[in-house]
């Protein structure tokens, strides 16, 4: 499979994911999820992502996406 194929198969997930992604954190990580400030909303930072991996050795990945969100810190 080419790269191009595979990020074709990718594309319908990474949108569902960026457009409900509290809702896959609910589902798949719950714990992470509740801990998360969802009132100041998460960024997807997947263009940042793509540079680091054209600066990375090439080899197996597992990251394909990459969000920033807010955690309260304990007082």
């Amino acid at each position: 499979m080419t790269d191009a194929s595979r990020d074709d198969d990718d594309s319908p997930w990474k949108e569902a994911l960026e457009r409900d992604f509290p809702d896959f954190l609910t589902l798949l990580f719950p714990r992470i999820h509740t801990a998360i400030d969802w009132s100041r909303g998460h960024e997807s930072l997947d263009k940042e992502l793509q540079r680091v991996e054209r600066d990375a050795e090439s080899g197996r990945r597992h990251a394909d996406t990459l969000a920033k969100v807010c955690i309260p810190c304990a007082r």
